[in-house]
Parts: structure tokens; sequence; C-alpha cells
């Protein structure tokens, strides 16, 4: 696969302990122990947890299940501009005989508007290339669904993977051979035939049932680790994390949250504030996440804002900064030009009120060879605050804060470099 954002897998500590002592107990004549891996596991409610399944290793394809992937169909349900410039997502079936490819389409188009409508896929919505495969199957649904039947399919999708009902596991390399059909590859969303909730998360690619109305969810969560290379944020109660500080950036053991002091106390987009909560990547104590419930400690739930972030600038390296018309199609605009290191004030060096709490959009449009930043200020009938902070590498800079009503401005700074710059934002 050409993938270029692929989820760094890690070994849990406990996962560890669990083969040792498996190990350890083991009498001298046993034969070898099966190698296992961590699957997790959704559920409806939103909470998510792990098991140890034994680890699949795909068979090598056959020349004809090779020419059947080169030769498979591929439409574009989203093309934006060249894939140097784009974040390709590949959407495959299984379980879609050839006759239920319009309903394989119509599954595809509902995960990716489930998607997009998250942000920061909905900021960048117009940054991704979306290419449905048409993989073609024997046989119509996937194995285990009901538990006991089998099915004919070109990806070999079954539920009740390792005897857990929800988990949805498929061939990896089958879906990577027919992934590689379209222009490029950064992720794969797998859609099996099934109104059954279930999905799983393998390195770059995400399982989910095609015809199920919840399980996009899991897709979502899946794309923080591979697109984001976030953590988990839930954990498994009485377990004690004792290793080194994570390289993960959502998760730190530092009690006051130190990889993500400049975000203390601002407001996160899943509710509240950032702060340090204990408990993450599995582990109850001894390690902290950034906000009490985000998306990836629960199912349905938005990124917090350290989350948000990183996903944004995931997004952005590989896509080439703000969105395409981002600024334009925001509800309002401002120009100006800024020599290096000076500031202007937004709109019209002044301020403006809202009297409803919601959501506020900035985006920056700035010089290509300048570092321009974007604050958002709110007045606490004293003085100024900042409340949102994009200060990134470049010219381009957006954000988004969930506040109150109140009076607002934006302050745009020339870190290095000058020219012209366009300022668009929506009120709440």
């Amino acid at each position: 696969m050409r993938g270029r954002f692929m989820r760094v897998a890690t070994v849990a500590l406990t996962a560890a302990a669990l083969l040792s002592q498996t190990l350890a107990a083991a009498p001298a004549h046993a034969g070898p122990v099966a190698e296992k891996e961590w699957r997790e596991v959704f559920s409806p409610d939103g909470t998510i947890s792990r098991v140890l399944v034994p680890v699949r290793r795909p068979a090598a394809l056959s020349g004809e299940q090779i020419r059947a992937a080169a030769a498979a169909e591929v439409i574009p349900l989203q093309e934006t501009g060249p894939s140097s410039q784009r974040f390709d997502l590949v959407i495959l079936g299984d379980g879609y005989t050839a006759a239920e490819m319009g309903l394989l389409r119509q599954h595809a188009e509902s995960k990716w508007a489930e998607v997009a409508a998250v942000e920061p896929f909905k900021k960048y919505k117009n940054s991704f290339n979306v290419w449905l495969v048409n993989v073609v199957s024997n046989q119509s649904g996937v194995d285990n669904d009901p538990y006991g039947t089998t099915r004919d399919t070109a990806l070999d999708m079954t539920f009740y993977c390792a005897g857990t009902a929800r988990l949805l596991c498929l061939d990896t390399a089958k879906a990577q051979a027919y992934a590689a059909a379209a222009p490029q590859v950064d992720v794969i969303l797998a859609l099996g035939n099934s109104t059954t909730y279930g999905g799983a998360g393998y390195s770059g690619i995400s399982t989910a049932s095609g015809g199920n109305a919840q399980s996009g969810q899991i897709a979502i969560h899946e794309f923080g680790h591979s697109i984001g290379g976030l953590a988990d944020e839930y954990y498994t109660a009485g377990t004690t994390y004792s290793g080194g500080e994570p390289g993960e950036p959502n998760v730190t053991t530092s009690a006051s949250g130190a990889k993500w002091a400049s975000y203390i106390g601002r407001a996160t987009p899943d509710g509240g504030v950032i702060g340090a909560f204990q408990g993450g990547s599995q582990y109850e104590y001894g390690i902290y996440r950034p906000s009490d419930n985000s998306l990836m400690r629960s199912l349905g739930r938005p990124f917090n804002l350290v989350g948000l972030d990183v996903m944004d600038r995931a997004i952005a390296a590989k896509a080439g900064g703000t969105p395409p018309g981002a600024c334009d199609g925001l509800g309002q605009r401002r120009t100006g030009t800024l020599a290096s290191g000076a500031t202007a004030y937004q709109p019209d060096g002044n301020w403006y009120y809202t009297g409803a709490s919601g959501t506020h959009r900035g985006c920056l449009d700035g010089p290509n060879a300048a570092n321009f930043d974007l604050y958002l200020e709110k007045w606490s009938g004293s003085a100024w605050g900042t409340v949102a902070t994009a200060a990134t590498s470049g010219g381009d800079e957006t954000l988004t804060y969930n506040g109150t009503a109140g009076y607002y401005r934006y302050r745009v700074v020339a870190t290095s470099g000058s020219g012209s710059y366009t300022l668009g934002y929506d009120v709440p």
C-alpha cells in the first residue's frame, strides 16, 4: 500500500504481562504459544475496549486474485485535485455481488457523509479525494452474520473474529491489493455488506458495517489513530502505567499536562476545558489525557482540542494547508496587509458581538513565504484574553472555538515575512 499515514502499533505492557504469565504457566512439553495482538472492540453505546486476538497472517495472493484486484472498477465519489495535494481515502466493499454495486455506492456515500460531518474532516472536506473500488464478491453478506454462516467474499470479512461478536475482521493483503487500484491511497475504509453493528481497526485500514447507521463512528475513531497518530484515551480499571513518556501527542505521564501546556484551560469541543485527566492508553493510573471524554475515549464524541489540532496538521501536511475555498466559504470576510512583526485586529480594527453560544470559526489565508498566526480574543469585562490560537509555521491558519455570548476580535500577527492576507470567519 502506498499510504502515507499509517497507524503506529504499540504493544501494551499489559499484553506483555498477560503473555509472559501464559508462558510461565505452560507445561514444559506444551507447543508454541500463538502470537497475539490487541484489537479494539466497539459497543453501540459508544464504549470501547480491547481484546487479545491471534495474529492473522494473510496468505500470499494467487495470480487470479492479483489480476481481479488490479482490474477492479474505481469510481471517484469526490475528486477535488491532484493526489499530491490531497488526502486520498479509498473505500472498499466486501460481500457485495455484481448486482449490489449500487448498494455499495449508497453505503460508501453515506459513510463518507458521516465522516465529513465531523471536524476536522468537515473543514477539510474539499481537500479529500474519495475513491470507491467496486470489489465484487461471489456471495452477498459476510461470514458469521448470523453466527455460523459462511459466504464466499472477496476480502474474507467475518464477524465473531476471535470469538468477539462485533469484531469485523478481513484479509488485509486482499484489501490492500484492491485499494491499490485507486490513483493513490492514504487510508482505507472497508465496508461489509451487513446491517449488524461492528468494525475493527488495522494499520491504515478501518472496517465498518456498510448498512449500519452507527458503524461509521468506528472509522472516525480509527482515523484518529491512522491519520493523527493519536492514542486511545480509555482505560482498563485497576491498571497502572509504569513506562516512559509516550510518543503519542494526547497522552502523557505529566500530572500537569506539560505536553499540551499551551492548551491548558482552553475550551474544548468535547466539553469543558483542557487539563490533565488521569487514565488513557489502556491504563487507569500513571498516565493522563487532555479532556474528560473525547472521541478517542468514546464514540459519537468530537475530538478534543489537542487531538483536533493534531488531526488538522496531519491532513494539512498532505493536502497543502488551508482547504480550498475554506476562507471564502465563511460568512464574514476581511482583508489586509502586514509588514513583518506587525499586528492587525479584525474586524476593521474593532470587535464583534454575539448574543448566542456556539462555534466561532476563523480562517486565515496568508502569504505562502510568510509565517502569519491567528488568535481569537474575548473581552472579560476588563481585558482581552486569547481563547483560541492557530500558530503553525506557514501563512495559512484555521481555528475553531466553542464559546458563550460576548465580545470577540481576531488578532492577525505577521510572525515573519510580510504581505497580504484574507480572514474569513463565522459568528454563532
